[in-house]
């Protein structure tokens, strides 16, 4: 019984910890981007309609872009692609495909 109960236990504060210690994750170098070639810029999709752009326009990922030395196109690209804090059970469940990541646009 003492057994069942320690083990209970233990459970519930891995549980706890799962869902109130927080992590930094990053966006994933596979993140969708825009690629302003004119300007050698990035865009990310959220920032698309404000950005100025030419109509030299390419796909990629972040990756890419980053290998490519392009540069944020705007604040708002930017602030789209910081880390945030989450709890470790979140950030488990985006890279299991559970739970849906901040930067599938």
């Amino acid at each position: 019984m003492k057994r069942i109960i320690l083990l209970v236990l233990c459970l519930g504060i891995i549980l706890v910890g799962a869902f109130t210690i927080e992590v930094e994750t990053a966006p994933p170098a596979s993140t969708r981007m825009i690629l302003e070639n004119t300007h050698q810029t990035y865009i990310s999709p959220p920032c698309y309609e404000q950005a100025q752009k030419t109509n030299n326009l390419s796909e990629a990922d972040l990756k890419k872009a980053q290998d490519l030395n392009y540069q944020p196109e705007s604040g708002c690209t930017k602030d789209s692609l910081e880390p945030i804090k989450q709890p470790i059970a979140y950030a488990i469940a985006e890279k299991m495909g559970l739970k849906k990541s901040k930067w599938e646009w």
